[in-house]
């Protein structure tokens, strides 16, 4: 199974590079990809630009092996629909399961989707535990849930998985907060990421 976990990455920091380190664990994938996105639908403009998000995507990775990173979105331009970046990646890993991870708010706000109700047909769908006070429900009428993490090889795709990882509760909009305001970043982010931040 190959891991798809899409995002701003405005800035990258600990949290999703521990999240995307423990489920490719969890599930036991065999290539993880981080996944920035060119220019997001759903979120206002990106406080970074494209070259600085990568550039903080290679400098974080090279403390975590196991993770890698697919540039296509940024690569193509233009908004990021997810629905089109599905389309290649099932080209090019023909006969590979793929697992899209989402956040709680991504779940939340999914059929706000471009051609949602098509994403059963494509990949898994995995959600990342968050902190919410919305309130939701554990299904999504396209997707059928999974009992269990094994469920997922059974099938190629079209199942709803909630993942057990550890919640890691850091986000970039507080991490930017804390660079408005010249606070430390310690345990925030990776060492090199900071060196990076304080240069630009």
């Amino acid at each position: 199974m190959i891991g798809i976990y899409g995002g701003s990455f405005d800035p990258i920091h600990l949290g999703h590079l521990n999240t995307a380190k423990s489920i490719k664990k969890e599930l036991n994938f065999e290539r993880l990809f981080l996944l920035p996105c060119f220019e997001p639908v759903h979120k206002n403009s990106l406080h970074y630009s494209s070259s600085q998000r990568l550039e903080m995507l290679d400098l974080s990775i090279k403390k975590y092996p196991t993770l890698e990173i697919d540039t296509r979105e940024i690569d193509r331009g233009g908004n990021s629909f997810m629905i089109d970046t599905l389309a290649e990646l099932i080209k090019e890993f023909k006969g590979k399961t793929i697992c899209l991870i989402i956040g709680m708010d991504s779940f939340i706000n999914f059929k706000t989707w471009k051609k949602w109700d098509e994403f059963a047909r494509l990949v898994h769908l995995i959600i990342l535990p968050r902190k919410t006070n919305q309130p939701f429900q554990k299904n999504l009428d396209t997707f059928e849930l999974a009992i269990d993490k094994y469920d997922l090889n059974k099938k190629p795709s079209g199942l709803l998985y909630f993942s057990n990882s550890q919640l890691i509760d850091i986000s970039s909009t507080n991490i930017r907060g804390k660079i408005a305001s010249n606070q430390n970043l310690e345990g925030l982010m990776p060492s090199s990421v900071i060196n990076f931040l304080q240069k630009i």
